[in-house]
């Protein structure tokens, strides 16, 4: 009887065990696909809404208490790790889709930052092909709350650098990912 119960108990760690390993929420690793990523621009706007090479975040607009998002364009590029020619051309399957990214803020020179978050998307990037992807870089939530909300009516502006994950995967189910990175100045900008 003693045995049995200890097969039992082995089984059912080995059970436990066996579908914890299975429980992995990433499609596959990045060296599995034959594919690769490259942000190859970010486009911000500055304080007066023209394109720039950064975002100038305001956080109340107009003085009449309105919370905006801010969007940034992502261009991003997928191309073939090994580029050998292929007869009549690339697989299908080597087609990214992405899914969604994320955006965490550092800060340089140690300003408080937003929470990071996560978006969702739902874009096909062909091989040798670039795509253009408006997303949020600034949620209006977060202009609403600490540290955000404290540079409303004031001078101050705080930096902070976005690291943008861009998440996808290629049509064999291979994880495929590129990051990038943009500066973002937070002020009220209205009002200064």
């Amino acid at each position: 009887m003693k045995r049995i119960k200890n097969s039992l108990k082995i089984t059912a760690i080995l059970c436990v065990f066996f579908f914890l390993l299975s429980c992995d929420n990433t499609l596959g690793v990045n060296d599995k696909s034959g594919v690769f990523l490259i942000v190859t621009r970010i486009v911000g706007t500055d304080a007066l809404g023209d394109d720039a090479d950064y975002l100038a975040s305001d956080v109340e607009t107009g003085g009449l208490g309105g919370y905006l998002t801010d969007p940034i364009m992502i261009t991003l590029e997928a191309k073939l790790k090994r580029p050998e020619p292929i007869i009549p051309g690339a697989s299908y399957k080597t087609s990214v889709i992405i899914d969604r990214y994320t955006i965490t803020y550092t800060s340089p020179e140690g300003d408080p930052v937003p929470a990071a978050f996560e978006g969702r998307l739902a874009v096909v990037c062909e091989i040798d092909a670039s795509v253009d992807i408006k997303i949020v870089a600034v949620r209006a939530e977060a202009k609403t709350v600490v540290p955000l909300s404290l540079l409303e009516d004031t001078l101050n502006v705080y930096w902070t650098v976005a690291e943008i994950r861009v998440i996808g995967h290629d049509l064999e189910g291979n994880a495929v990912e590129a990051t990038g990175f943009i500066s973002i100045y937070f002020a009220d900008w209205a009002d200064n």
